[in-house]
Order: structure tokens, then C-alpha cells, then sequence
């Protein structure tokens, strides 16, 4: 995947920026940006605001087939002949490697290649903040499953306990009648099992007709 910007008054358009500046905002983006793609577009696009600096490459390495590669070029700014290159790396994660393209006597910035390496590491902590954030969401949501199926057991056990005494017949045969019914009325078995116990609870309870099973249904419920 690559991303070209070739806008001639785009960056000339925006306010230059210092270095000091450029560092400072890059370090919020890192903190705060939400979406990768648009975080890389973000950082480079700050770096493109200082005068004389024409174009930010990334490489990054997903893990994934073959690396993605990134390109940000101001396409009407004089041909740069110079380049700086830094590693896109934070925490022991390594991201890729990241370069910048610059006129040779750039003056709104000190030193080239430390100013590559640390917008590269800014996107690798960036990148490495994201990738940490949506694994903490799957495991989270992975939870939320886990503990809804536990739920969900604990639930219609304790209903069928309570269909056992009512129906007088066993703890299976008051589960078969739950699952059996919770097929009929297209329904899940967690509302219909809280149904029941919040009948039992309240004295109210008036479950929905549960009949007894006849031997083929009883068959077929055991099937599934």
C-alpha cells in the first residue's frame, strides 16, 4: 500500500513550523491518534510544515506478506538531494525504517538524521500504543464471552432445577424441556431460563407452557 501526496500548496499553505514545534506535536499525535493510517499521515504531514523538508518515506513491516510502503512528497518543491534514515523502533518492536528527503543546506532543522530517528520512533510508539490497544480489546471482548457462556450455564441450570421440581422429572429431562422450548419460541435460553427464576423469585411463577416431552421429541432433543 502506498500513499502519495503531491499537493503543490498544501505544506506551503500551512504556517512553518519550528523543530522544537514539530517535535512537541509529533509527541501528542503518538499519544492520541486512534487509527494508523491516519497517524503516519498525520506525523508526516507536521514533519512537511518545516521549510526546506519535501518528503517522509515508511516501510513498515506488519508481519503480514510484504512490507507496506508510505510515501509523503511535496512534487512541486525543488529536487532533494538530501536523505536521512531512522529505524522505526520502540520497546524492542521494530516497525520498519523511515526516511526523510530534504534540501542539501536545510536550515529549520539542526541535525537530519536525529530528526529522523525520532519522528521514527515517535510512529513506532504510536503503532506499538494502537497494536496494543486492539489486542487489549479482543481480549477484553474475549472476556465478555466467556463470562456470558458462564452466565448463560450457571442461568439455565438453576432453571432447570427449578422445572424439575415443578414438572416433577429429572434435571435432564427439565433441561431437554428448556432447550426444547427455546427452539420453538425462537428464543435464547438465557431470557428463558431469568424468565423462571425471576418467576420463582417473585412467587409469580408461571413459566411458559413446558409440556412433557413424548419419546420422539425426547429422542430428537437429546440429538441436538
Amino acid at each position: 500500500m502506498s500513499a502519495l501526496l503531491q499537493s503543490p500548496n498544501l505544506f506551503r499553505s500551512l504556517r512553518r513550523i519550528s523543530e522544537q514545534e514539530a517535535i512537541a506535536t509529533m509527541g501528542r499525535l503518538a499519544l492520541t491518534v486512534q487509527d494508523a493510517a491516519g497517524g503516519l499521515e498525520s506525523l508526516a504531514s507536521v514533519a512537511l510544515r518545516l521549510s526546506g523538508l519535501h518528503g517522509v518515506e515508511m516501510t513498515i513491516d506488519t508481519g503480514h506478506n510484504k512490507p507496506q510502503v508510505f510515501e509523503w512528497h511535496d512534487s512541486k518543491a525543488p529536487a532533494p538531494r538530501g536523505a536521512a534514515t531512522g529505524l522505526m523502533v520502540a520497546q524492542a518492536r521494530d516497525w520498519g525504517r523511515l526516511r526523510i528527503l530534504f534540501e542539501p543546506r536545510i536550515k529549520s532543522v539542526e541535525c537530519p538524521l536525529r530528526f529522523a530517528r525520532v519522528l521514527a520512533q515517535q510512529a513506532a510508539l504510536m503503532l506499538n500504543r494502537i497494536e496494543l490497544q486492539a489486542r487489549m480489546k479482543a481480549a477484553n471482548a474475549a472476556v465478555r464471552r466467556l463470562q456470558e457462556r458462564i452466565d448463560t450455564r450457571k442461568a439455565v441450570s438453576r432453571a432447570a432445577g427449578i422445572l424439575a421440581r415443578l414438572k416433577e422429572v429429572s434435571d435432564e429431562q427439565a433441561l431437554l424441556l428448556l432447550m426444547y422450548q427455546a427452539r420453538q419460541s425462537r428464543s435464547a435460553l438465557l431470557p428463558l431460563a431469568r424468565t423462571i427464576i425471576l418467576g420463582e423469585e417473585t412467587g409469580h411463577l408461571q413459566p411458559i407452557k413446558l409440556r412433557r416431552l413424548t419419546a420422539r421429541e425426547f429422542t430428537s432433543a437429546s440429538a441436538n
